[in-house]
């Protein structure tokens, strides 16, 4: 039933694309349980995570292309014989990304790799002592992170009381460093596009409430869900409906992007063909952002995703011509989790996300 159930979602998958939509529109109807469904999310991230290289081992071994073919592939592990394929079939990318990630194989690999689910724990209302026994009375896998506010478990726990109670959310590794950092860049601190809160919840929680945030979010749906998020989670946020004109000790932009480096979580990043209007975009926002920025404060400019276009080609012409410049991270907390360059760093977190960062002065 569950293989079924899993052809299902992948025929709907080759028809129209959207992994994420295709999982909330069959799954929850399905009549599995939760571990059920569980399960089969994980197989539906293997088939798309796998796909180009799939078709290519359909295309050579001359077998039916169908989806029950590609769940078969996915249950047998055929990506598990690739070693000899060309580089874009043997870490199942687009020729594009296959050229951002051919000098970076360690990358490639990471990409494909399952990630776990992250907690970040909120210590407006909880403890990572508290968050930790309340998972193992519910027999779920509980390890202490690297990052003080993380702790690392399973899917299933999405569905765990420490989710209900908002004692915790799910937020990447990489995602809670980029929080810490900006939280020891000022007092106050503007988050720009605050999208649903992620970031919003850790730095209120990080320094329980004890900085000046405010957030601004142009969507005004995810604007909504962010205002009743801060209040659910007791995060104290000042959520801007309208662009701010205040000026900030620390204004952090995480931008739009291709999100190649959260490919574990949504594979079909890795099959971007390119970045196309996202750079253009990513420095309109840096700098309509800089114009919150205090004399001598930083801009912090965050994308999850290595392409050039997408990091120093974006830093390059902003610092050029706006009156920043480029601060190293040696005063700032977890710089040991950072793989510094000339225009800023690359996070190196062994379970986290791959994230770009630049700390931007405004030397103005």
């Amino acid at each position: 039933m569950e293989e079924k159930i899993a052809a299902r979602i992948i025929t709907k998958y080759l028809k129209k694309g959207n992994m994420a939509r295709c999982l909330r529109d069959i799954l929850p109807s399905s009549g599995l349980s939760k571990e059920q469904r569980e399960e089969i999310a994980e197989l539906i991230h293997d088939v798309v995570r796998w796909k180009k290289l799939y078709e290519h081992i359909i295309e050579i071994k001359g077998l039916k292309s169908s989806p029950e073919t590609y769940v078969k592939l996915a249950v047998d592990g055929s990506q598990a014989d690739a070693s000899s394929y060309p580089f874009e079939y043997r870490y199942s990318c687009s020729s594009y990304v296959a050229n951002v990630l051919k000098d970076h194989g360690e990358w490639a690999e990471f990409l494909n790799e399952t990630p776990p689910t992250t907690l970040c724990v909120n210590f407006n209302k909880s403890t990572i002592e508290d968050v930790m026994s309340m998972l193992q009375q519910e027999t779920l896998p509980a390890e202490r992170s690297l990052l003080t506010t993380a702790i690392l478990t399973s899917s299933i726990s999405k569905y765990s009381k420490v989710i209900q109670q908002r004692f915790a959310h799910v937020q990447d590794e990489s995602s809670q460093l980029v929080s810490l950092l900006t939280a020891s860049l000022g007092e106050s601190i503007f988050d720009y596009c605050a999208g649903n809160g992620g970031k919003c919840l850790a730095i209120a929680s990080i320094t329980t409430n004890g900085k000046k945030l405010h957030a601004y979010e142009m969507n005004a749906a995810k604007r909504t869900i962010l205002k009743r998020r801060c209040s659910e989670y007791n995060a104290n946020v000042t959520v801007e409906d309208n662009p701010s004109k205040k000026k900030y000790d620390a204004v952090l932009v995480d931008a739009p992007c291709t999100g190649l480096g959260a490919a574990r979580r949504n594979p079909e990043a890795k099959y971007v063909e390119s970045p196309g209007d996202l750079p253009q975009t990513q420095l309109s926002i840096l700098k309509q952002a800089a114009e919150n920025v205090k004399s001598g404060g930083v801009l912090f400019y965050a994308v999850c995703t290595m392409t050039p276009e997408e990091t120093t080609q974006v830093i390059q012409p902003f610092v050029k011509k706006n009156g920043f410049t480029i601060s190293p991270f040696d005063e700032l907390p977890h710089t040991e989790f950072l793989l510094k360059n000339k225009y800023g760093a690359f996070t190196t977190l062994p379970r986290g996300d791959l994230f770009f960062l630049s700390v931007l002065k405004n030397e103005q």
